[in-house]
C-alpha cells in the first residue's frame, strides 16, 4: 500500500493516484493511446518521420518561443515537473507528486526516484534551480523569461530588473528530490505555466563544457523520452528512444526524424511516397480533395492561437483609432475562413479563442454589408477620401497561404479607397522587419504559452517583449494586473473580458481567425491527442497499428 508523506495540516496534496503513478499506469494519453504490458515489445521497430515546418531555431529550451519549430522537437527531448496529456490535463512528469500551501504561496515538488539524464548521470532538484535561474538571466536574453515573471516566483521581477542577486529567486532544492518554489502571489494557472518547455531542467555540466555548442549531437544531454542522435541542418534532425527515461517502457516509437520542409507540396510528395507519416500542414487544394476521398488521412483540432495582422502604431497613418477600426471592420472573417484558410478555423472577433472557462467574443455586427458601411463612415471622419487616400504596406512571410490571405484582405480594403502594397519577405527578413518595427501592417500570430486568457492578453501590455505594435493603454494593463491578483475564477473572467473588449475598441491588431491545426497522418498512426489546445504531439504517445484499422 502507498502512503503519502506526512505533512503539516496547513498543506494539501494536489497530485492523485500515487500508487498508480508509481506503477506508471495512468499515462494513457488520448483515446487511442495504449500501454505495453511488462516485457512486451512491438513486433518490429517503429520509426516516425514528421514534417517540422522549418529548421529549428535552437534546441536550447530557454531560447525557443511558443509555436516555433524548435518547440516541437523539445517536447520529445526534455520533460518538466509536470506536463499536459493528450486531453489537455496536467499530469505528473519528472515530479511524482506535489503539495501546495493553503495560501497558495508555497509549492513542493517531489521528484521521481532515480531520475537520470540521457548520459546516465543522476538528475536532481538542483538541476531545476539552475535551469530556472538561467531562464531569468539577462545575459542569456531568453525570449521566454516573461513566462517565469508571469509565474509570480518570489523576487523574479526584482532580479530581472537588476535590483537583486539571482540567488534570491524563490526556487530552492531541499535535498536531491524536493524542489521548493515560493511565490509572491497566488497564481491559479501555475501548473500550466511550468508545464511548458522553458521550465524543463537543463544539464549544467554540458553547458559549462560546450557553451553554445551544448545542443549539438554528441553534446546534448536531455531528460525526455528521446535523445538527439543526428542533426543535418536544412535536411533532417533525428532522435532515438532514451533508455534512461523514467517511463521508457511506455514509448512505442523507437526513432523519430523531423524534416524542416517549409513547402506543403514537398510534404505532400513525401507523404504520398510513404516516407513521411505526419505532416506539419496541409495545402488547401489537397485538403479539399482528401477530406472527401480519404478523410482518415486527416487529423486536426483547435489551437490556443490567433492569426492576426499587427498595426505599427508608430506610423502616422495608423495613429487614428478610427482608421484602425475601419480596416478591421472591412475584413470579412467568415469569407476568409471559408474560401482562403478553409480547414476548420473559426473567425476571430477578439484576440482569444474558446478555452476552458472562457468563450471567444462573438461577431458584434449584423452582417458584412453593415460592417463595410461603418468602415467607410469611419474613414471619411478620419479625413480619408479619393483626394487623401490611405497608402499601406502589408508585410508577410512569403508562403502560399499568407500570400492568398494578404491578397484577399487587400481586395477587401480597396473599395474603401485604401491602396495596399504587398511586401512578401523570407522568414528571416520577415522576423527582422517585425522585431525592428520596419513595417506598417504585418501578418502575425499569437499563441498562448499556457491555457489561460492571460497567456495571450499579456502580450499587448505596455513594453511587453511580444508587443510588436507599440500599443500601450494603462487601463488595459491595470485590468490584467487586477485579474492576476485574484483567485476568484468568475471575477478573473470578468476582468479578462473587460480587457479584451478594450483591446477590441483600440484595435492595435486585427484578429482574423483562431487556429485549427490540420495534418496529414498515416492512417495506421495511433495515440494522437484529442483535446490539447497547445497542439503538442508527443512522439512517446504515438505508435503504428500492426494493420490499418487494428488496435482501435
Amino acid at each position: 500500500m502507498c502512503h503519502p508523506l506526512a505533512r503539516p495540516a496547513s498543506w494539501r496534496r494536489v497530485s492523485s493516484l500515487l500508487c498508480g503513478l508509481l506503477l506508471g499506469s495512468c499515462f494513457g494519453h488520448g483515446a487511442l493511446a495504449e500501454q505495453l504490458s511488462p516485457g512486451q515489445a512491438p513486433s518490429e521497430p517503429q520509426t516516425l518521420t514528421r514534417g517540422n515546418g522549418a529548421e529549428p531555431e535552437s534546441l536550447d529550451p530557454a531560447l525557443i518561443r511558443s509555436g516555433f519549430p524548435g518547440e516541437v522537437i523539445l517536447t520529445d527531448l526534455f520533460e518538466g515537473l509536470v506536463s499536459e496529456d493528450g486531453e489537455g490535463k496536467i499530469v505528473p512528469a519528472q515530479a511524482l507528486r506535489w503539495e501546495q500551501s493553503q495560501d497558495g504561496l508555497e509549492w513542493r515538488f517531489f521528484l521521481r526516484p532515480d531520475l537520470r539524464w540521457s548520459n546516465g548521470t543522476p538528475l536532481k532538484a538542483e538541476d531545476f534551480v539552475y535551469a530556472w535561474r538561467r531562464l531569468l538571466d539577462p545575459a542569456l536574453a531568453s525570449p521566454s523569461a516573461g513566462l517565469l515573471l508571469a509565474a509570480g516566483i518570489n523576487n523574479a521581477g526584482a532580479i530581472y530588473a537588476g535590483a537583486l542577486e539571482m540567488e534570491s529567486l524563490g526556487v530552492m532544492a531541499e535535498g536531491d528530490q524536493i524542489l521548493k518554489v515560493t511565490l509572491e502571489r497566488p497564481v491559479p494557472y501555475f501548473l500550466r505555466l511550468i508545464s511548458q518547455r522553458p521550465f524543463v531542467p537543463v544539464p549544467r555540466q554540458a553547458i559549462a563544457e560546450y557553451g553554445k555548442g551544448w545542443t549539438q549531437p554528441g553534446h546534448l544531454v536531455s531528460n525526455g523520452p528521446y535523445r538527439l542522435v543526428a542533426w543535418r541542418p536544412q535536411e533532417r534532425l533525428e532522435v532515438e528512444r532514451n533508455p534512461a527515461y523514467w517511463n521508457d517502457a511506455h514509448s512505442r516509437i523507437d526513432r523519430v526524424s523531423y524534416l524542416p520542409l517549409a513547402s506543403q507540396q514537398a510534404e505532400r510528395q513525401r507523404y504520398e511516397a510513404g516516407t513521411l507519416q505526419l505532416s506539419n500542414r496541409v495545402s488547401q487544394e489537397y485538403y479539399d480533395k482528401v477530406r472527401i476521398s480519404h478523410p482518415e488521412r486527416l487529423w486536426g483540432q483547435p489551437l490556443l492561437g490567433t492569426y492576426l495582422y499587427s498595426f505599427n502604431l508608430g506610423k502616422p497613418e495608423l495613429r487614428d483609432v478610427r482608421v484602425r477600426q475601419a480596416l478591421s471592420l472591412a475584413v470579412d472573417r467568415q469569407r476568409l475562413t471559408e474560401t482562403v484558410s478553409g480547414q476548420g478555423e473559426r473567425p476571430a472577433w477578439g484576440l482569444l479563442p474558446d478555452m476552458p472557462g472562457y468563450v471567444a467574443l462573438p461577431d458584434p455586427h449584423a452582417n458584412a454589408a453593415s460592417r463595410a458601411a461603418m468602415a467607410a463612415s469611419l474613414l471619411k471622419e478620419a479625413g480619408i477620401d479619393a483626394a487623401h487616400p490611405l497608402r499601406l504596406t502589408l508585410t508577410y512571410n512569403d508562403a502560399e497561404h499568407h500570400r492568398r490571405m494578404a491578397q484577399a484582405v487587400a481586395d477587401m480594403w480597396r473599395p474603401l479607397g485604401v491602396e495596399v502594397e504587398l511586401q512578401p519577405l523570407g522568414w528571416d527578413a520577415y522576423q527582422v522587419a517585425k522585431d525592428s518595427g520596419d513595417f506598417m501592417v504585418a501578418r502575425s500570430f499569437l499563441f498562448g504559452d499556457y491555457v489561460d486568457p492571460s497567456a495571450m492578453l499579456n502580450a499587448l501590455r505596455c513594453q511587453d517583449p511580444q508587443n510588436e505594435s507599440g500599443y500601450c493603454n494603462p487601463r488595459y494593463d491595470q485590468l490584467l494586473g487586477r485579474a492576476a491578483a485574484t483567485l476568484d475564477e468568475q471575477r478573473r473572467v470578468r476582468l479578462y473580458r473587460q480587457a479584451e473588449a478594450l483591446l477590441a475598441l483600440d484595435v492595435p491588431v486585427i484578429p482574423l481567425y483562431h487556429y485549427h491545426q490540420t495534418r496529414l497522418v498515416d492512417p495506421r498512426l495511433r495515440g494522437l491527442p484529442t483535446a490539447n489546445l497547445k497542439g503538442a504531439i508527443a512522439s512517446k504517445d504515438l505508435y503504428f497499428a500492426t494493420s490499418q484499422g487494428a488496435d482501435q
